[in-house]
């Protein structure tokens, strides 16, 4: 077909769905469809109108558009509600699934659990959220008529978010289907006369509530909150809500890092008031022992290095944990060219010597690890032949390091962790072309050389979208494993036939529920429950994405009067008492023109902040053929701090 036939426009029915949800979807198709976008759309509502009654139409129809997109979205999620109901009722009676039926202390109830993950694992990857609100909605597709009916109704009718659906389920979980319902329709009531909330349970609604919600805004957050709050309060007695409360609190506790600005992160812990305040008084005694001993850090300071060392290295004598805990060791993933100190007058091209056309580096420029004295940084004054590819490399002196599963250390910290006392270097030899690792130093367990290549090679969990750290993932064989052959298709523990999954979609590959096959160079090919097919790869250590930095075509100039420019073309909202002052404090020079009717076009020279960048720019100066997992000269490298690296991974 040529592209100037004629084709038939798609009639699409609205048949069936209610009133306001089929003017609501009209009135959206109309906007997006209509010559000049969505803001035409709404600036040309009421053309003949003039002056403010033009404005006044703008707005209108802006607001009712906005109120359009959130019923259909409410009502979008209500299908997708659906469909995982439909696809959790296909997994649970499907009886070649392995859902341990044929296990001997398998119950229905244990069968049921296993489909709600089953149907969780895969809801993850075909809408990419977090598992744990897969779970959510997993969840509210699959409660009870009883508890849940009236929520999945509301949401039917474009009234309710998922959002708010699924707090009210987990709100709700403690109490049993029948006041569970009940606290619901007492929080989402129609305030004004009484309107009673009797929405059927199979999705139609009872028109005057439908009528009475659509002449209203929606609950506002905090109303929502208040009433929430209110209801489960007078559901249950103050006693009893207090120690469920006190239940759930104490089942929370946990310790957890975050990334924060400036190379520093922040360590939160969770834990028992008694505990805490121990702790912290603990920390606070030894702060101020040290300044009294005339350490010149502050008593914050203190606090913070004494309370991280105790963590990193602390031991408790007689616990039968802690008693002869190890120190921790920390695994950083860092380009070679990063450990470099940039020389003054460094213009050179080179960040480590070179490579062989296999990409096997060479290190005899640098000698070897041991070679190195603690807290001496390599200096760059080599350059590289053309094995590796262009841009494949972060400049001398720049890049990050990785610590897999937390977040990214700046150049300079990963050169003050490498040269410090007690850290191991382990190279990664890579792939000039794939970036892949091919080197790292006829059981079924791997022995620690191969996990470790197999670990630095895949870096990540293969499964699908899956960012956990390979470290911390077990080791399948992609074809079960059998002691009578050595080849990786026969099921020999070997790298190809190895891959990291972690415990989350170890025990769906092993169930059946996700099929794998993995071919040669690590590549591994799977088919999903709902028969998605996805091909992951091992990490690419020359990946300029990784490796390399942000660029931008346009001069330094130009980015900086884009900077300049955004805060008058975009300013941040501010409260009127903010606008107040922020007014009286601009000095008046001259006074302001008159508001024009429409705005004047921007020429198209002018710098955009918003302009994207292309990523990975060729960089002059090279890069090694390897990545570093704890480093070796002329290679990527891993740093294990204090301590030898554990090979066992944690559960899931």
């Amino acid at each position: 077909m040529s592209t100037t036939d004629q084709v038939d426009e798609p009639v699409l029915s609205l048949a069936g769905l209610p009133v306001h949800l089929a003017a609501w979807m009209t009135e959206i198709v109309h906007a997006a469809t209509a010559s000049g976008g969505m803001a035409r759309h709404c600036t040309s509502a009421d053309s003949t109108a003039g002056g403010d009654d033009a404005y006044a139409a703008a707005r209108a129809s802006s607001g009712a558009l906005i109120t359009a997109a959130q019923g259909v979205q409410a009502w979008a999620e209500s299908v997708e509600i659906e469909a995982t109901r439909a696809l959790l009722r296909a997994v649970e009676d499907d009886p070649g699934l392995d859902l341990g039926q044929h296990e001997a202390r398998s119950t229905r109830q244990t069968q049921a659990a296993l489909a709600r993950t089953a149907a969780a694992t895969d809801v993850q990857l075909l809408t990419g959220r977090p598992v744990t609100q897969c779970r959510d909605r997993v969840a509210l597709a699959s409660a009870t008529r009883e508890r849940a009916g009236y929520l999945r109704a509301r949401m039917a009718s474009g009234t309710l978010s998922a959002w708010r659906a699924i707090t009210l389920l987990k709100e709700t979980r403690h109490l049993d289907p029948l006041t569970a319902d009940q606290v619901a329709r007492h929080v989402l009531r129609v305030a004004g006369p009484a309107t009673a909330n009797t929405t059927s349970d199979d999705g139609t609604g009872d028109a005057a509530e439908i009528a009475a919600l659509l002449e209203r805004v929606p609950l506002s957050q905090a109303t929502f909150r208040r009433r929430l709050a209110r209801q489960l309060a007078l559901a249950e007695s103050e006693v009893e809500a207090a120690r469920r409360r006190a239940r759930d609190a104490e089942g929370a506790r946990d310790a957890d890092t975050l990334a924060q600005p400036f190379g520093m992160a922040c360590t939160t812990i969770t834990a028992s008031r008694e505990r805490a305040f121990a702790a912290q008084r603990r920390v606070t005694d030894l702060a101020r022992r040290a300044r009294a001993a005339g350490d010149a850090r502050t008593l914050a300071q203190l606090r913070s290095d004494i309370a991280t060392d105790l963590l990193i290295r602390g031991q408790v004598a007689g616990d039968a944990l802690l008693s002869d805990a190890p120190p921790a060791h920390l695994q950083v993933i860092v380009h070679l060219s990063s450990l470099f100190t940039p020389a003054a007058d460094a213009r050179a091209a080179g960040v480590a010597d070179h490579a062989t056309s296999s990409g096997q580096a060479a290190s005899a420029a640098f000698g070897t690890p041991s070679g190195t004295a603690p807290g001496s940084p390599l200096t760059s004054a080599s350059s590289l032949d053309g094995s590796v590819p262009s841009g494949s490399a972060p400049v001398v002196g720049g890049g990050v390091g990785e610590v897999p599963g937390l977040g990214f250390l700046t150049a300079e910290q990963v050169r003050r962790l490498a040269f410090a006392e007690g850290t191991i270097w382990r190279r990664l030899v890579t792939d000039p072309v794939s970036g892949a690792v091919v080197d790292a130093a006829s059981t079924y367990r791997p022995p620690a050389a191969m996990r470790r290549q197999v670990q630095a090679r895949d870096q990540r969990c293969r499964a699908p979208g899956c960012e956990h750290p390979a470290v911390e993932c077990d080791l399948d064989h992609a074809v079960t494993w059998n002691a009578l052959t050595d080849e990786p298709s026969g099921g020999a523990t070997h790298p190809d036939n190895l891959y990291a999954l972690h415990r989350g979609h170890h025990n769906p590959k092993t169930r059946g529920w996700w099929r794998s096959e993995q071919g040669s160079g690590g590549i591994v090919r799977w088919t999903t429950l709902t028969g998605q097919r996805i091909t992951t790869r091992p990490f690419d250590h020359h990946d300029p994405q990784e490796v390399c930095g942000p660029s931008s075509p346009r001069s330094s100039m130009e980015r900086a009067l884009a900077a300049l420019i955004e805060p008058y073309a975009d300013p941040v909202a501010m409260a009127p008492e903010s606008a107040a002052l922020a007014m009286a404090l601009t000095p008046r020079t001259r006074a302001n023109p008159p508001r024009r009717a429409a705005a004047t076009a921007q020429p198209d020279s002018c710098p955009r902040a918003d302009d994207p960048s292309p990523a990975g720019a060729a960089n002059a100066s090279g890069g090694a053929p390897v990545q570093v997992q704890v480093f070796q000269p002329a290679e990527p490298i891993t740093l294990v701090r204090a301590g030898s690296p554990d090979d066992d991974p944690p559960p899931f």
